[in-house]
């Protein structure tokens, strides 16, 4: 895959780890054949890297499940390491009062449960040991690629993506809407990479949550346990669709 001629067919998109990320992130890896993990860039503090957003069944508001982390400026998000372990029991309990009587929480959320208990105390690692879970349950059908396979990769952004973009055999680059605020066109049109647009619209997946009021924006668990994993699939496919 990493040789010859880009393939005029295949779409990568690069990522920044986050934790039990929303349905918006998973849309794009299930648009994208190649998806890279990129987890050598710096950590961004109190962001979806380390945390997910839930639905409280009991009062029906928003509730941050996080990781506590030790992390200092400028460290990269494959340096930053778990403050200690005691937030692991009390996250599976609070999984277990969120989500034990949804109607499919028996389909994953005893691997789920036991991953918290086992996993990595490195960020990085622990975020793919789940992201690695849910992709296997969800069957994406693509490649995944940890960027240190790589390297050596340019430190100046733009430049960066390109050369992944090239290592992959790619001519197509799949760009969240947050990329329009970074992505320098002058370079990208120079490199004779086509950006690709998501468009996801979070008002395409809306599926039945616990109580009356549907809350965009949740970590795909919520999903997965509200409606299974073949419906949380079809909602990651069709949600959006790249077209090239």
């Amino acid at each position: 895959m990493f040789r010859g001629n880009p393939d005029d067919s295949m779409i990568v998109s690069i990522h920044q780890p986050h934790f039990l990320p929303w349905l918006g992130y998973f849309n794009k890896v299930w648009n994208s054949d190649v998806f890279v993990w990129l987890h050598n860039v710096q950590y961004r503090k109190n962001y979806f890297q380390s945390r997910t957003k839930l639905k409280n069944p009991h009062t029906q508001q928003e509730f941050w499940l996080t990781v506590p982390v030790r992390a200092s400026l400028g460290m990269r998000i494959d340096e930053v390491v778990e403050v200690n372990d005691r937030w692991r029991k009390p996250m599976t309990k609070t999984l277990e009062q969120f989500y034990k009587k949804t109607p499919y929480f028996n389909e994953l959320g005893p691997e789920l449960i036991n991953l918290i208990l086992t996993c990595d105390s490195t960020l990085d690692k622990l975020n793919y040991q789940f992201f690695d879970l849910i992709l296997k349950a969800l069957k994406y059908p693509g490649k995944l690629v940890r960027v240190e396979e790589l390297l050596p990769l340019s430190e100046e952004p733009n430049q960066r993506l390109i050369e992944i973009c090239k290592k992959v055999n790619t001519s197509h680059y799949l760009a969240g809407k947050g990329g329009k605020n970074y992505l320098d066109p002058i370079q990208w049109n120079a490199s004779g990479i086509e950006v690709v647009w998501q468009d996801f619209q979070p008002a395409h997946t809306v599926y039945p949550q616990q109580g009356e009021n549907f809350i965009p924006g949740l970590s795909v668990i919520d999903c997965l346990f509200n409606t299974g994993i073949d419906e949380t699939r079809r909602l990651i496919a069709t949600a959006w669709q790249a077209n090239k």
